[in-house]
């Protein structure tokens, strides 16, 4: 038997090995002598790369509290080191291999960020965190978010509340310095205008959207 659709000659059956088509509709189906073909399927993996990090993670923490204890106390250093391999733990769970919402994964990256720089603060006696680290890392925060509403505008529409969300937040570095908190001005002044004029653009987007969708509903 010849099968019409691949243009092959069918010799045992009356099967096609090709489409499974049967040959002969009056004949009963007979198995044919190919099997069907498998999709290839990946490899589970034994360990996955959470579980591999932790691992490392906390095999090094040890090492670092052994280390600083053995060697200096007066500065604990070990402690910023676990915040730093807990923060990169945090990365892999809970922003790479996490289906949480883009918005929601920014705004914990950046207060996870914000707590790892006090805890530097507190342990090398600087102050950094209030001054600079807080402006940067919510400049930072408003740049991504908004960059990835310019791209995914049209796939993720609740980007454009976690842009609006982070744009609010410039403020925050402004207000600290109003109130003593910082002497630091420059970072702050710029958390404030990244913050302000992505603030503005979103507003200006939000309407134009918004009139879009009014005239093609009331057809004015």
């Amino acid at each position: 038997m010849r099968c019409d659709k691949c243009n092959i000659e069918v010799k045992n059956g009356n099967v096609c090995p090709f489409c499974h088509k049967i040959l002969d509709d009056n004949a009963t189906a007979i198995e044919s002598e190919y099997p069907p073909k498998q999709e290839k399927k990946p490899l589970p993996l034994r360990f996955s790369p959470k579980t591999i990090y932790l691992i490392f993670a906390i095999i090094a923490s040890l090492v670092c509290i052994i280390v600083n204890y053995f060697t200096e106390r007066d500065v604990l250093w070990c402690w910023f080191m676990v915040s730093v391999f807990a923060y990169g733990y945090l990365l892999i769970a809970n922003t790479i291999y996490s289906e949480t919402e883009i918005g929601a994964k920014i705004f914990l990256q950046g207060a996870s960020l914000v707590g790892i720089s006090y805890i530097y603060e507190i342990i090398f006696k600087t102050n950094v965190a209030t001054g600079y680290c807080i402006p940067i890392i919510i400049s930072g925060m408003i740049i991504i978010s908004g960059g990835l509403l310019i791209l995914y505008y049209k796939h993720n529409k609740s980007l454009f509340i976690s842009t609006i969300l982070n744009s609010v937040l410039g403020s925050v570095p402004i207000i600290i310095y109003a109130c003593k908190g910082t002497s630091v001005l420059i970072p702050a002044i710029i958390s404030a205008v990244v913050g302000g004029a992505t603030l503005i653009l979103c507003v200006g987007f939000g309407l134009k959207h918004l009139k879009e969708q009014y005239k093609k509903v009331f057809h004015i």
